[in-house]
């Protein structure tokens, strides 16, 4: 159990868990199917992502990314998480929608005692008021490393000699809840803001600053 509560510090001190793309469905053009966006902000520390994704419509419009984040360390390689997954509008009503996420997480931390890699799954709800010009909207989301894997350094075995290598499933989780918003620049730009809290799943190890942020730009094209 020691095990498991100290992975679950460990990963999140890195699970940059809101780093997210936003979508406005409104401003997506006929002629613009693809979207990169490059955000920065606040996530358990100062990160970086770059985000791709296509859309398309197969009864209800979906939107296919894949996006790749970093904190701003000292090594900008040693951690990183990557994800891959899709977004559906599952409900629109005049200016109302409402967004399923549901992506798939790989994540990689790595310092003097311990190299993590994590298997995960980051599901979320995003609904609000959507213009072709601008949207507001509420988020909630349930972010989960479903399985871990830990290779410890000899440091570590120095201190500790039995300390055992291996997978420990699961290995935490916690939920992320807030507000984002985005206004289109021109004909294909689009700025995007995102602020919100986290919560440890049970009774786990809360962040030191449970709050993230995120400024965005994105191009459709």
């Amino acid at each position: 159990m020691k095990k498991l509560v100290a992975v679950t510090i460990v990963m999140l001190s890195v699970v940059h868990s809101g780093s997210s793309q936003t979508i406005n469905w409104r401003s997506l053009g006929e002629d613009q199917r693809n979207v990169i966006q490059l955000n920065v902000g606040f996530d358990y520390g100062v990160t970086a992502q770059a985000v791709y994704g296509r859309a398309f419509t197969f009864i209800r419009p979906v939107m296919v990314g894949v996006d790749f984040s970093l904190p701003m360390g000292e090594n900008l390689v040693d951690d990183f998480k990557a994800k891959l997954g899709v977004q559906i509008e599952v409900v629109e009503m005049g200016g109302f929608s409402a967004t399923l996420r549901i992506f798939s997480i790989f994540r990689r931390y790595e310092n003097e005692l311990v190299r993590i890699v994590s298997f995960g799954s980051d599901l979320g709800l995003v609904a609000g008021y959507y213009s072709p010009t601008w949207h507001v909207a509420g988020e909630f989301g349930f972010d989960k490393s479903i399985v871990s894997h830990l290779k410890h350094s000899d440091v570590m075995r120095s201190y500790y000699p039995r300390i055992r290598d291996g997978w420990y499933i699961p290995s935490g989780g916690h939920f992320y809840y807030g507000i984002q918003a985005g206004k289109t620049l021109g004909q294909n730009l689009d700025l995007t803001l995102r602020v919100g809290a986290t919560n440890a799943q049970h009774s786990d190890e809360e962040a030191a600053v449970p709050y993230y942020l995120q400024l965005g730009l994105g191009m459709r094209f």
